[in-house]
């Protein structure tokens, strides 16, 4: 293996910033098809694209445990520079495809479905990237970067996509995506011999899952931090999409508003991954990830209380902060609890959990909204009691309240 190019108790090794550069332009491009993919699918209405959406998702979480065990049997870069291939593949000929029939609904469930098969094996390689080119002392740091590159990304994919739509549908956007997957395999090869081959295996493949399932709910540190993080997935992921949108439109704001509450969301959480990034993470990283969800749940008591929109923003903001908190630290914690061999198998767990947590929260907490006598305002003070009983009951267990990176 290619030494870094500085000593790893220093500072953060120069490949991981590469292969972080073409994550980046990758996620761009992604957002931008993921956007441009909806927007074409809720022209025939929100049947189709509902059907869209469970075609892109279904295959995903049926196939994302076989994902982490062949990551970690051939290698999480090997998966990862396959994956791309295909995603490059794929948007290359719907530029084509797009340019010769149009926008058909056939051609859209067709993507949706071959998108979601490939997204399986990709996400388990991506996320576990970071733990096989960093040392696991600046694991918090290094994920703190990829979160505030998630941030800016997160609106600039979505504004990218909007004028690449406007402009040729689409085609556009699969030509954009094509182009950012073209720069993501290019990284690859480059870091091609960076990191240490996978530790050969003879088990067979259902064997191999099993032992990465066994991995993830066997080791008691694991388990409790797998299952605080779940748990808090139910209850803060559906923030964005859901909660924030249907407090806006409760409060009567209108669309731009509401894109500047769900912002300042994602602006306390940018604060806490800048501030992790430039001085590391907080010490007893276990405690301050508890001490986060106390923090989301009053931002969200807050968001429950508060009727005039520069308190609104502010609770938003703070809510923000307490998931940062949180997420900057029970990543890592979860990260480094098992060795590098088994990361593409604990990532799909982590993804298929919160993949799970969602499905059941989101259509719980929106049949709650409508409720009458409840609203969304109930929704969101429930979730804030939520999560501070989460953080309260993780503040008194020992495994997670003493849990550190090393």
């Amino acid at each position: 293996m290619t030494p870094p190019a500085e000593p790893d108790t220093q500072r953060i090794p120069v490949r991981y910033w590469i292969w972080l550069f073409g994550a980046a332009v990758s996620l761009l491009g992604d957002l931008t098809m993921t956007f441009a993919i909806g927007w074409s699918a809720s022209h025939y209405g929100g049947q189709v694209a509902g059907l869209v959406l469970l075609l892109a998702a279904a295959p995903r979480a049926a196939l994302l445990l076989i994902g982490g065990a062949v990551g970690d049997r051939f290698g999480a870069p090997l998966v990862l520079l396959a994956s791309c291939t295909a995603m490059f593949v794929v948007t290359a000929a719907l530029v084509p495809a797009t340019s010769a029939v149009g926008e058909p609904v056939w051609l859209l469930l067709t993507t949706a479905l071959v998108v979601g098969v490939i997204d399986a094996f990709f996400l388990p390689s991506s996320r576990s990237m970071p733990r096989l080119l960093v040392p696991p002392a600046l694991i918090p740091q290094a994920l703190a970067s990829y979160q505030v590159t998630g941030v800016v990304f997160a609106v600039t994919g979505t504004a990218v996509g909007g004028v690449l739509v406007s402009w040729a549908g689409l085609t556009a956007a699969a030509a954009f995506d094509a182009l950012t997957f073209a720069v993501m395999i290019v990284v690859l090869v480059v870091l091609r011999k960076t990191v240490d081959p996978p530790v050969k295996t003879t088990t067979g493949m259902f064997r191999s899952i099993q032992e990465g399932i066994r991995m993830a709910f066997g080791r008691p540190q694991t388990r409790a931090l797998l299952i605080t993080m779940t748990v808090a997935a139910g209850l803060l992921m559906p923030l964005d999409a859901l909660l924030l949108p249907l407090l806006a439109r409760d409060h009567g704001l209108d669309a731009a508003t509401a894109g500047l509450l769900v912002a300042s969301r994602s602006l306390g959480v940018g604060v806490i991954a800048l501030r992790i990034l430039t001085r590391g993470a907080f010490p007893r990283p276990g405690l301050f990830a508890a001490l986060g969800l106390l923090l989301a749940g009053l931002g969200l008591l807050g968001l429950s209380l508060f009727e005039p929109l520069p308190l609104t923003i502010l609770a938003g903001v703070v809510s923000g902060i307490g998931v940062g908190t949180f997420t900057g630290h029970v990543l890592p914690l979860l990260m480094n609890s098992v060795e590098q061999e088994f990361q593409s198998r604990l990532q799909s767990v982590v993804v298929l959990c919160q993949s799970l947590a969602i499905v059941v929260m989101n259509p719980v907490l929106g049949t709650l909204a409508d409720v009458d006598g409840f609203g969304i305002t109930g929704v969101c003070l429930a979730v804030g009691v939520g999560a501070a009983l989460l953080g309260t009951v993780a503040l008194t267990r020992p495994i997670l309240r003493n849990a550190t990176v090393t």
